[in-house]
């Protein structure tokens, strides 16, 4: 599947939708905590997209799993 077909989430779409902020979700990422998250190689991507993608299957699982519901 595509880029182009599959939804994703920003690390600021992330934060909006937990209520926490974007260095909480930068954090998490560090710690291996949150979801499941595709880092692209910044060499192979368009400047003006976000390099740090959370596909949003993966939120939905994730949050399923850990009985997690969004603000939004």
């Amino acid at each position: 599947m595509t880029d182009d077909i599959q939804t994703y989430l920003t690390t600021e779409d992330l934060a909006i939708r937990y209520g926490v902020t974007y260095g909480t979700i930068k954090r998490w990422r560090r710690e291996g905590r949150g979801p499941v998250y595709q880092k692209l190689d910044k060499l192979a991507l368009d400047p003006r997209l976000p390099r740090v993608r959370y596909y949003l299957a993966d939120v939905l699982a994730f949050e399923q799993t850990k009985n997690i519901t969004p603000l939004t």
